[in-house]
């Protein structure tokens, strides 16, 4: 028996809207599978040549920085475009990005050290260095990851950084034999190609690559990483030459000052002329109003590293890899450093034509007050500092203009142990705090020590846990006021509490001590006020029995 016409149609039509709604989803999934984090690197290239697409120049990366700073890069990442921004520890964000916006954070980010591309990652069960050596010749595309695109090869350098180790097997729990692993994996899988092998070079490699092993219960997991740049980002290059011993490194001053929203205080003054100054009383060598500096003028910190010379940074390896299509890194990455040099020249005329930022220091030591103008001049940044020398107990700064609010950012010296000399400075600073700085200023303080925090004898607002090496820090927030303002706001919380339970002020009754472990004498603290407000409800009643 044959079909009628109109349902021969129907049959057709049905069979292909079916196999048009399976494209659709097969084109959809294989977009998805292009945009998210790649099982490997060959299948990453391999999406992104099949589609064509702009839109799909989307790699995964991670940004480290100083334990504690994390939330503050997170919020740097975003400002600049990248997507799905997540911190993977208090000292690692991983986060999304294309090509234009890792070179972004590559110029922008001030807090961190390393921002680096992530290629591919092993199953949790590597326990030997043959194991190590066969997922690193089996996973990673080593053409597209050494070829410069010429038909040469590029050079490389391998490190290896190791997390939990206690959980990492034997055979692969050293970072010097691992990375040689690694290495000589890569080396075997291009000589298979091409009979030959790329050079190693420790100094400034073309793709500097970072193994991470993370032990676990069922042996160890590598993920590797190629970094974008050499070096550490922390760097700026206006120090060179003696350092102080006590200097704080650049990145941790930048992300203090985000945290305390000195950035953003900067753009309010900008455009909205709402005038603001950053004091130091111990400016030391200057980390922390160099940075400042930085941030009112809007220069980028890695236009500061290629302006002071520091060795691949005006061209990083980023830019020399083989990129998919006809992408031309090296332009993208010329015109961001344009936009950032008339970006910088732009807030160096406006800081210099203006008073609405103001930016002082003051040290007790010629030392460091020399090592503090020599970072300054090396980083063009010397007229929009001004520098005293004293006490800072005696320090009187004046703004030009009058009634400007203070935000004091400072690191006193600190150790495991206060010493006299220590007692002292903190002593200074807190003179300093209490009788120099008009009421309402905000004060951040950076301190290693507890006991030594106790002499400033102030109530923080905030708190930010950091830690450096093995030293658990503290940067700390004091909104300052003056002494009459505090006594005139408990006056009224004492009237308030008053009006509330006018018995609230009579003296509790104490208990007499038995000897047992739970006697206590009760305060008014524990008091119950449900309790407070049955006794008052009830002389209330005896005095109307009394009429």
């Amino acid at each position: 028996m044959t079909r009628s016409h109109p349902a021969r149609l129907l049959l057709l039509l049905s069979v292909f809207l079916w196999k048009s709604c399976s494209c659709v989803f097969a084109l959809s999934t294989h977009r998805r599978l292009a945009c998210s984090r790649p099982s490997s690197p060959r299948a990453a290239a391999t999406y992104r040549n099949d589609l064509d697409d702009e839109s799909l120049d989307i790699g995964s990366y991670i940004a480290t920085c100083i334990p504690g700073l994390s939330d503050a890069l997170s919020d740097e990442l975003r400002t600049l475009g990248c997507q799905d921004v997540e911190r993977s520890a208090s000292s690692a964000v991983r986060f999304n990005a294309n090509t234009q916006t890792a070179l972004k954070a590559l110029l922008w980010t001030r807090t961190s050290h390393k921002v680096m591309e992530f290629l591919c990652e092993s199953p949790p069960t590597l326990k030997s260095r043959e194991d190590l050596h066969r997922f690193i010749l089996d996973a990673v595309p080593v053409k597209e990851l050494l070829g410069d695109g010429r038909g040469g090869l590029l050079t490389l350098s391998v490190g290896v950084i190791l997390n939990n180790p206690s959980k990492i097997p034997k055979d692969i729990n050293h970072s010097h034999y691992s990375a040689l692993t690694v290495k000589n994996a890569l080396c075997d899988a291009v000589r298979e190609l091409r009979d030959d092998r790329p050079s190693v070079d420790l100094d400034d490699p073309d793709v500097p690559l970072t193994a991470v092993l993370l032990g676990t219960d069922s042996g160890a997991r590598v993920s590797l990483y190629r970094q974008l740049h050499n070096g550490s980002l922390h760097k700026r290059g206006y120090r060179s030459g003696a350092i102080h011993k006590a200097a704080m490194k650049e990145s941790l001053a930048a992300g203090l000052l985000l945290t305390a929203g000195w950035d953003q205080k900067c753009r309010d003054a900008r455009r909205e002329d709402d005038a603001v100054v950053l004091l130091d009383p111990m400016a030391g060598s200057g980390s922390l109003l160099l940075e400042g500096a930085m941030m009112a003028v809007d220069l980028a910190p890695g236009l500061m590293r290629i302006k002071c010379g520091l060795p691949g940074h005006s061209m990083p390896p980023v830019v020399r890899w083989k990129h998919d299509g006809d992408m031309r890194v090296v332009d993208e990455w010329k015109a961001l450093l344009l936009d950032a040099t008339s970006r910088a020249k732009s807030g160096l005329r406006w800081m210099q034509s203006t008073d609405t930022v103001e930016i002082l220091g003051n040290d007790i030591h010629d030392g460091a007050l020399n090592l503090f103008e020599n970072a300054l001049d090396a980083a063009g940044l010397r007229r929009l500092v001004q520098l005293e020398e004293g006490d800072c107990s005696d320090w009187k700064p004046k703004p030009k203009r009058e009634g400007t609010p203070f935000i004091v950012v400072s690191n006193p010296p600190w150790g495991v142990r206060l010493t006299e000399d220590m007692s002292e400075s903190w002593e200074s600073m807190r003179i300093f705090l209490r009788e120099c700085c008009p009421s309402g200023t905000e004060a951040w303080v950076l301190s290693g020590n507890a006991e030594a925090t106790k002499h400033l004898g102030l109530r923080r607002s905030q708190s930010l846990a950091l830690k450096t090496g093995d030293q658990d820090l503290r940067w700390l927030q004091y909104i300052l006021r003056d002494r009459s303002e505090i006594l005139a706001e408990i006056e009224e919380k004492k009237s308030r509490r008053k009006d509330l339970n006018p018995y609230a002020s009579k003296p509790a009754k104490r208990i007499q001590d038995t000897g047992r472990k739970n006697s206590s004498v009760p305060s008014k603290a524990k008091e119950n006020f449900k309790q407070a407000e049955r006794r008052r409800q009830a002389a209330i009643g005896n005095e109307w029995m009394i009429d």
